[in-house]
């Protein structure tokens, strides 16, 4: 697997940095991955990606990877982001891909870019934990609760939650490996197959805490705080894939989404949270 790291100054000074894998000269698409997750995150589709004929750009945002922090700002300001990132890279139009708490961020861009976006697929993405409808369908454990109910109304707490505990270590990451693959879930099963790509995933988590906690707290507020936009404003065709064995993003909370979108269209199978990386084909279908 191999993600070549690029950067580019914005117009208020900050660096927006991003991953490439898949084909160069193949279509482009935006990749945005899970809560606190730099784009390396996307290496472990570079293999799918290149058969997709995809030039996939796995984003760090702001605060995340190599991204400078922009601080508090609503999911509905991150898409000037993406829109200078596509203008410097002559690119009009792109798809977007959006992964978990990634998936809020795709539907921000979908609305406030709509001209720019080719297509749109989201697996197992988050919704907005602000508005009551959406957490009752989430079907958050006690824990979920105090984690973004910290995130909306206590960052500094929940940063150093957060901090606390991810593994930043090859041998926290090892360790945390260890434990993922034990049990008999989809995503504990890819692990065991897969050990390489879940690794990834942890380290791309790691990297995105290269800068301190700041930027993952601010990254998940804008997740867990008003979005400044509707669910149902988002008008685009948006390709919602599932996990029907999801342990992270209840597939109740995915299909209340789906009802919410006015041109959602569901695709639930049998998969955990993991869905994206162990079957990428059909997903990366929506961008060829």
């Amino acid at each position: 697997m191999t993600a070549d790291q690029r950067t580019i100054g914005l117009r208020d000074g900050r660096a927006l940095s991003w991953h490439e894998v898949g084909d160069p000269a193949g279509r482009p698409c935006l990749f945005l991955p899970g809560s606190s997750s730099s784009g390396l995150a996307g290496a472990p589709l570079h293999v799918a990606a290149a058969k997709a004929g995809v030039r996939l750009l796995a984003l760090d945002r702001p605060g995340l990877g190599a991204s400078d922090p922009v601080g508090d700002r609503a999911l509905a300001d991150w898409p000037s982001d993406v829109a200078e990132l596509l203008d410097a890279l002559g690119i009009e139009q792109a798809g977007v891909l959006g992964h978990s708490a990634g998936g809020a961020f795709a539907l921000a861009v979908v609305h406030g870019l709509p001209d720019r976006v080719s297509a749109t697929a989201i697996c197992a993405g988050s919704g907005p934990y602000d508005e009551s409808w959406y957490r009752g369908a989430a079907r958050q454990s006690a824990t979920s609760r105090l984690f973004y109910g910290l995130a909306r109304h206590a960052p500094r707490v929940f940063g150093a939650l957060l901090q606390s505990s991810t593994p930043r270590t090859p041998a926290a990451i090892d360790r945390t490996l260890a434990l993922i693959s034990r049990g008999s879930s989809p995503d504990a099963e890819f692990a065991r197959a897969h050990p390489e790509a879940t690794r990834f995933a942890l380290e791309a988590v790691a990297d995105g805490f290269r800068g301190g906690p700041g930027g993952p707290t601010d990254d998940a507020r804008a997740v867990c705080r008003p979005w400044g936009f509707r669910v149902e404003d988002v008008a685009s065709p948006i390709l919602w894939w599932h996990g029907e064995q999801d342990g992270n993003v209840a597939p109740a909370a995915g299909r209340v989404m789906v009802s919410r979108l006015p041109q959602g269209t569901a695709r639930f199978v049998s998969g955990g949270h993991a869905l994206l990386f162990a079957d990428p084909d059909p997903i990366l279908a929506a961008f060829a």
